[in-house]
């Protein structure tokens, strides 16, 4: 009788196990299906424009890292400006009437060295027609001896497919859903006026807003608050990123680079005969010289102290932003700096 019990309660556990193992198995079933599912419709909107089946004018992302993947791959372009907010002035419709190609900017603010080759070689890898490239060259993000993207950058969605997918599998929620339906949603209101256009132009933005940026006084008081920089931040004299961006322009290429050194306002270049100016010094030797042996690359030096235009405060909103007055100089010595073989008509 014992033993008839002791079966009986084998057998009720065994049946309570089993179910047990059906309700998890089902469970993690309808789990992954709901995952994939998911997954296949955020590839199907193609959120960010990656895959080419969303346009740039659908892609509504007011951000710049998100919104720029789609104009990075859009086939109406084929040349380019890449840097962060010191080349937000410049603009693609300007650099397009004076040189004949299709320019779109994508100038990232905040963004720096990595972040910058990684687009451009995102824009290469998607325009086999490329013809010109435009680098934005900011000396301290340049120059330094540390390479490395000091605020968060996407770089999955600036990478191969492969990487795209699984990091788009990692960025799958309700949350990118509602974002991403929300920002297209947006577009499509009558009233709508992007913040970053179709070639990816967008103003400088922020306190340059504001109404005492329009008196020079109030500007030159502020550019002119301190002191020269004298001390180096890159002792050692080593440019990784330089380097880096040499490798890249060293392979071969249809492309034509202009390497341009951004305005800087003269409180912010370097002390002569200082530290610092030697630093600065270095980094622009070690690129022209691998610059000047390449037939398809020019470099434009706007940052120096002795460009008369970088004493002038009515240039600038601060030592490094400059306005779009200054910047139409700048595009007229990028297209001289082209040669006629690789314009358009």
């Amino acid at each position: 009788m014992r033993a008839q019990s002791v079966a009986r309660l084998l057998l009720i556990d065994c049946s309570r196990t089993a179910r047990w193992r059906s309700w998890i198995a089902v469970g993690a079933v309808s789990m992954a299906i709901g995952l994939v599912g998911a997954f296949s419709t955020a590839v199907a909107i193609d959120p960010f424009g990656r895959l080419g089946l969303s346009k740039s004018e659908d892609v509504g992302f007011d951000e710049e890292r998100p919104a720029m993947v789609s104009r990075a791959i859009d086939p109406q372009f084929n040349s380019v400006v890449i840097g962060n907010s010191a080349s937000m002035p410049l603009t693609p419709q300007s650099l397009s009437k004076l040189t004949g190609q299709r320019f779109v900017t994508l100038s990232i603010s905040g963004s720096g060295a990595p972040a910058s080759l990684a687009t451009m070689t995102f824009f290469l890898a998607h325009h086999d027609d490329a013809r010109i490239v435009v680098v934005a060259l900011l000396p301290e993000t340049w120059c330094d001896a540390d390479y490395s993207e000091r605020r968060p950058f996407p770089f999955w969605l600036y990478s191969s497919l492969t990487h795209y997918l699984w990091g788009l599998a990692g960025a799958t929620s309700f949350e990118m859903f509602k974002t991403v339906l929300a920002a297209r949603q947006t577009t499509k209101a009558s009233h709508y006026s992007p913040y970053i256009a179709v070639d990816g132009y967008h103003k400088l933005i922020g306190p340059f807003e504001q109404a005492s940026y329009n008196d020079v006084n109030f500007v030159r008081s502020r550019l002119n608050g301190g002191s020269r920089p004298e001390k180096s931040t890159n002792p050692t004299n080593s440019f990784p990123a330089v380097q880096r961006l040499i490798d890249h322009i060293e392979r071969p290429s249809r492309a034509f680079f202009v390497l341009l050194w951004t305005p800087r306002y003269i409180s912010y270049t370097p002390a002569p005969g200082s530290a610092a100016e030697k630093t600065d010094r270095d980094c622009k030797l070690k690129l022209a010289q691998a610059a000047n042996s390449l037939p398809n690359a020019a470099i434009l030096d706007w940052s120096g102290a002795d460009r008369p235009a970088n004493s002038d405060p009515a240039n600038f909103f601060d030592p490094i932003h400059y306005r779009r007055s200054y910047a139409a100089q700048i595009e007229e010595d990028i297209a001289r700096a082209i040669p006629i073989a690789v314009k358009g008509p």
